[in-house]
């Protein structure tokens, strides 16, 4: 156990230290303004009324399960809404991977809590090898839990079944939240 739990300090420490520095090596992105919305004029004699153009803000905004496309935009994002980082990581053709998507994160109540919860990303292998290789991945899939604080949660590799699952994301969750620390 002892083994066990210093490898896992160990890799959370540095996976920490890089996630650090990858959060400032991008700049976070802009988003353009928005357009407001226009309002309908009252139609002339025949005249066709003019259609209004709604905005949906993001908090109304449905959100998918994972709605960032990189690091860095799901930190600024986190930042923003204070919520910790779930990072998923894939490597094509895994099917390890391609069943806990199906049988763990497509779970209602699992899809409900990373949606809900966390600031979510999916890390292909192949497509970000960088950061794949900076935090170590050995194990496909790897999910990794990030607080608001850029200091890892957790760290789960391989397929983990539903229950599980929620488990574990429910006691990161605690650990991040301020009002539950004794301490």
């Amino acid at each position: 156990m002892g083994v066990s739990c210093a490898r896992i300090s160990f890799s959370a420490a540095m996976i920490a230290a890089f996630l650090a520095s990858y959060s400032r090596a991008e700049d976070p992105p802009t988003e353009p303004p928005a357009e407001p919305a226009r309002v309908a004029e009252a139609p002339a004699d025949n005249a066709i009324p003019a259609q209004t153009v709604s905005t949906i803000s993001p908090v109304d905004a449905p959100r998918t399960l994972f709605s960032h496309t990189s690091y860095p935009e799901a930190w600024t994002a986190a930042q923003q809404s204070n919520r910790p980082i779930l990072l998923y990581i894939t490597m094509p053709g895994c099917p390890h991977c391609e069943q806990m998507l199906a049988k763990t994160y497509h779970r209602e109540n699992i899809e409900h809590l990373v949606c809900e919860s966390f600031e979510s990303i999916q890390v292909n292998s192949r497509s970000q090898p960088a950061l794949v290789k900076a935090l170590h991945v050995k194990w496909f899939p790897t999910t990794i839990l990030v607080g608001t604080n850029n200091k890892v949660m957790d760290v789960m590799e391989g397929y983990v079944d539903a229950k599980t699952f929620q488990r574990r994301l429910q006691t990161g969750l605690a650990s991040a939240e301020t009002s539950t620390q004794t301490r």
